[in-house]
């Protein structure tokens, strides 16, 4: 694990190299896909990205334009040959893809940091990421996250650190794990109670203070390395509406006098956990933003995810931002688009939490090899016999009246990572969908 100096060393290298003093890049002088209108567009929507102390200024955007960068569509850039990838050559794929990012028009990144109970940067709190360095047990030869925010921030946009506070790796790679980090720690002497599998994926429990901290001591670890314009959390809550998963805990609750049903208990151990995240960001700086996605069934996130998503939404001190993952076509059996996304319009209507919608090009990168949306029911072929579905989906979202924008899912799914080339599969939707994104 380097040290801190290194790393801050390694950043004034690459911004020396890169951009020189650039506040904002008013040329696209990287051989990027980028032009100058582009540029200018965001620059114009952008007030002073530093502050006159040279410290970043948090960026975030009225209208929000923002596109999800998974640990998957970085994976291939991030490795090569078994190995953490060449730091120049990583530096030159990273400044591609933002500059592609950008000529869509999109002014957020949400870029996953912590995929699996792990870390995409260098972590005094969690084990280096598989996907860094192409397996665990293995430490990065530089800070991947640090290269890809400051090359981001040069083109003002807005840079939303991702986690998925809960979710952890399989239990064979949990073998790898350094006995020092917490969570092979909580696997070795609290198996069951902290960190529990479920399908042979390990999973922490919420119910407890001490998963708690560690998740929100991770948070506060991001902010006090990164000048990060958000939070953003993913939607897995409780994986299992399985009574064994956190039966100690919930046994000691009601030996304690606890009253509350398990399912009422376990929606109080999420609201504790959002709220203590909103509570560490806002301690950090009260103008990062914390947000999170949900999944679009309603029913399911508070029945058997046990979040209780409006109550987010309607009360102070969880979120900023709501940003469901609409990923319906209009046709859907039981939950088409339009009605998923009145019902978190009349969620946020009277709140002061903005309203993002969630878009997937998935469907349609799916249907382009003749795959049906098994869960649509009667709406199962409308991927494949319809292309233009996410520019109705966009203009839809755009027609909502308390909505501050969408966020697209990914950036694999409209660009090869590695080439920077657009992909086929999505191209006869991206026709339409894509110039509607960039006005």
């Amino acid at each position: 694990m380097f040290m801190r100096r290194s790393l801050l060393g390694l950043i004034l290298v690459v911004a020396l190299v890169f951009s020189g003093v650039c506040l904002i890049i008013n040329k696209a002088s990287i051989g990027s896909t980028a032009d100058k209108n582009d540029t200018e567009h965001i620059k114009n929507n952008t007030s002073n990205i530093i502050d006159p102390n040279n410290h970043h200024k948090i960026i975030n955007y009225d209208e929000v334009k923002a596109i999800w960068v998974s640990q998957f569509d970085m994976s291939a850039i991030y490795t090569e040959a078994g190995r953490q990838r060449d730091v120049e050559d990583y530096t030159k794929k990273v400044e591609k893809m933002v500059s592609n990012i950008c000529s869509l028009g999109i002014n957020t990144v949400i870029f996953q940091l912590r995929p699996n109970g792990d870390s995409i940067y260098p972590s005094a709190l969690y084990p280096t990421s598989k996907y860094v360095t192409d397996g665990y047990g293995k430490e990065a030869e530089y800070d991947p996250f640090a290269i890809f925010l400051e090359i981001a921030h040069r083109y003002s946009l807005s840079v939303h650190a991702w986690i998925n506070p809960l979710r952890c790796m399989s239990e064979t790679d949990i073998a790898l794990i350094d006995n020092t980090y917490k969570i092979k720690n909580w696997y070795l002497s609290e198996y069951g109670k902290y960190i529990v599998a479920v399908n042979g994926m390990l999973y922490l429990n919420p119910a407890y203070k001490e998963v708690r901290e560690l998740i929100c001591d991770g948070v506060a670890e991001i902010l006090n390395l990164y000048e990060v314009d958000g939070i953003h959390m993913d939607d897995y809550f409780y994986p299992t509406t399985d009574t064994s998963f956190d039966s100690s805990a919930y046994s000691l609750y009601k030996e304690k006098g606890g009253e509350l049903s398990l399912a009422d208990f376990r929606r109080e151990s999420i609201d504790a956990l959002v709220n203590e995240i909103y509570d560490t960001v806002k301690a950090k700086n009260k103008d990062i933003l914390f947000g999170i996605s949900p999944g679009g069934n309603t029913d399911r996130n508070y029945n058997e995810l046990y979040a209780d998503v409006a109550k987010w939404c309607q009360n102070k001190g969880y979120i900023d931002y709501i940003c469901p993952q609409v990923y319906f076509g209009f046709e859907h059996e039981t939950r088409p688009f339009d009605q998923i996304c009145e019902e978190f319009s009349d969620m946020t209507e009277s709140s002061e939490v903005k309203l993002i919608i969630g878009i997937t090009l998935g469907k349609a990168y799916d249907a382009h090899r003749g795959a049906e949306d098994i869960w649509a029911g009667t709406g199962a072929k409308e991927w494949i016999e319809n292309k233009d579905i996410l520019v109705r989906s966009l203009r839809y979202a755009n027609g909502i009246k308390n909505c501050s924008g969408v966020a697209i899912f990914s950036y694999r799914l409209i660009f090869d990572p590695l080439s920077g080339e657009r992909v086929e599969q999505t191209a006869t939707e991206c026709q339409t969908f894509l110039p509607l994104l960039k006005e």
